[in-house]
């Protein structure tokens, strides 16, 4: 099905703006509800549901809505009639750059295919709109090569870097990098005259060098053993401890056995005598026992300390262990000696 420019040639109402290539106005704005109504048609069918959507919403004033109607019906089935309404739509919401660009290119694609209306069609139009194009003029630092240049995101060819650059009216940004710098990015506003403006771009910084990685803290030397020495020395102080306890409890029966001959005459014993001989029982049953513990635990923890692995590997495990003792009337002392 043709499709024709709208015939709304009368619309005087022009706002002066200013555009990039026509290129990036091809891919617009979003979905109307004609095109999620019909999921499952084509891109065919779905482009003129919204090439007619659009023309509905312009002839009712809604210039917006009918601008991404066309847009987004140009993106799935590209026809130069819908590239004309598009332009036409852009030219009176006041994105007179980007109508611009767009009428150059329909005036182009109407001479290829032979259609002599259409292409003076756009062509007067885009004569009209030159006379209002703003431009702006990039003022870039000289200090160093620049790397690259993009205007609201799009890349800027080099070529065009120290031309008048066409802009739609409203807010716009231009970023640049350059080797060893960071990017800069500066902000302006385009104002509706087709005066020329200057955006000056200051030098850039220079990139942030990478902080040295702080040293690792020293580690502690692993230690697998830790428990295991630990205990064996809980054990060795339980084994020396009951090694005494059990030679002061023997000592003090050898001196209540010596005290109870001199009270017990013929077998027969006075109370105190008697006294003497259960202490001296008792005392000798706790040697007994104490002495067995301190040899058991003494011989425990000994092995668990010379079986162990050493903190590091550059660290020995103990080479040297021995009890060591002594023992008087007045008590006994045990000790636990080693190289480590």
């Amino acid at each position: 099905m043709s499709r024709t420019p709208l015939r709304r040639l009368r619309v005087t109402t022009r706002l002066a703006g200013l555009g990039m290539l026509a290129a990036t106005t091809f891919v617009s704005v979003g979905q109307t509800q004609a095109q999620l109504a019909q999921p499952s048609a084509t891109n065919e069918g779905r482009a003129e549901t919204l090439f007619r959507a659009g023309e509905r919403n312009f002839d009712s004033g809604q210039f917006k809505e009918a601008c991404g109607d066309f847009a987004e019906s140009l993106r799935l089935g590209p026809k130069l009639g819908t590239l004309l309404n598009l332009a036409l739509c852009h030219e009176t919401v006041g994105r007179t750059a980007t109508a611009w660009s767009e009428f150059h290119h329909a005036s182009a694609w109407a001479a290829q295919n032979g259609q002599k209306d259409r292409q003076d069609f756009a062509r007067r139009h885009a004569l009209v709109l030159e006379a209002k194009l703003p431009r702006i003029l990039l003022q870039l630092p000289t200090d160093r090569a620049i790397g690259s240049v993009d205007i609201d995101g799009e890349p800027l060819p080099d070529s065009r870097w120290y031309l008048p650059v066409f802009l739609d009216p409203g807010e716009h940004s231009v970023t640049l990098s350059a080797p060893g710098k960071q990017r800069g990015i500066v902000k302006f506003r385009v104002v509706a005259s087709p005066t020329e403006q200057l955006v000056s771009v200051p030098a850039l910084d220079d990139e942030r060098q990478a902080e040295p990685l702080p040293s690792p803290k020293a580690v502690p030397a692993s230690d697998p053993d830790r428990v295991r020495r630990i205990v064996s020395y809980a054990t060795l102080g339980v084994g020396v401890g009951s090694l005494a306890a059990g030679t002061t409890f023997g000592i003090l029966a050898i001196g209540k056995r010596d005290e109870i001959g001199s009270r017990c005459v013929a077998a027969r014993c006075t109370e105190a005598g008697a006294q003497l001989y259960r202490d001296a029982q008792a005392s000798a049953g706790l040697a007994t026992v104490s002495l067995a513990v301190g040899v058991v635990a003494s011989a425990v923890g000994t092995w668990l300390l010379a079986t162990s692995r050493s903190r590091s590997p550059g660290i020995p495990a103990p080479s040297r262990i021995g009890l060591s003792s002594r023992a008087d009337v007045k008590g006994a002392a045990f000790g636990v000696w080693g190289t480590f």
